[in-house]
């Protein structure tokens, strides 16, 4: 069980680095109108996650075959995957350009000034099909569905992943929520400091749980 909260950990870390959601929800915070799509933004990002590694876990439980070696090396196993995966876009992320990034940040801020609420909504669900967040999401919940645990304590650690993953989106709306006026300051020079130095950092992280994942893994194994 504790090769699985390791695992959940690292995995959530990994999803919560990423520039693009903790920039979306600064631009939304910093726009005219905040309020119109901080919470439901912030709604769509928990319920996408909770939803890809809910039913990650539960379709695993209905495979015809079920895996015949011990649960702990399976999981070491997934954790080996998915630590290679996270080296391989450490080093994407190292030598490429976020100029794709950049646009689509840039289209997105426009549209903040007129979207409705459910389009936030929309955005939040949407950001948890991204490549990196559905592979990341996906093996949560199919380590969780691996120890076959009751209902009770499996939503408990979906929950906690989705938490842990989406704190990039969570953390920057509830200190806005608590000082609205305050925030503006610090959230300012946050999202210009994402802009100038939030891929390099996302990539060194990713790299460091990436490497991790693989040598706890190989330790395990």
């Amino acid at each position: 069980m504790l090769n699985t909260i390791t695992s959940l950990v690292l995995f959530a870390l990994a999803g919560a680095m990423s520039t693009v959601p903790v920039s979306v929800t600064i631009m939304i915070l910093l726009s005219p109108n905040p309020r119109r799509g901080a919470v439901p933004f912030l709604v769509g990002s928990l319920v996408g996650s909770i939803v890809v590694v809910g039913l990650s876990a539960v379709g695993l439980q209905f495979l015809p075959v079920r895996p015949r070696i011990r649960k702990d090396e399976l999981v070491a196993q997934f954790a080996l995957v998915v630590g290679v995966l996270l080296i391989g876009y450490a080093v994407y992320l190292l030598l490429s350009k976020g100029g794709r990034d950049s646009a689509m940040l840039g289209k997105l801020k426009t549209r903040f000034l007129s979207a409705p609420p459910w389009e936030f909504v929309a955005l939040g669900l949407g950001l948890n099909l991204r490549p990196k967040a559905i592979l990341l999401a996906v093996t949560a919940g199919a380590v969780i569905s691996v120890q076959e645990l009751p209902p009770l304590e499996a939503s408990v650690l979906i929950l906690a992943y989705a938490a842990v993953a989406q704190s990039a989106v969570v953390v920057p709306v509830v200190v806005w929520l608590r000082s609205p006026e305050r925030a503006q300051v610090p959230l300012t020079a946050l999202y210009d400091w994402l802009q100038r130095n939030g891929r390099r950092i996302a990539a060194i992280v990713t790299l460091a749980i990436g490497l991790f994942l693989v040598g706890y893994s190989l330790v395990q194994l």
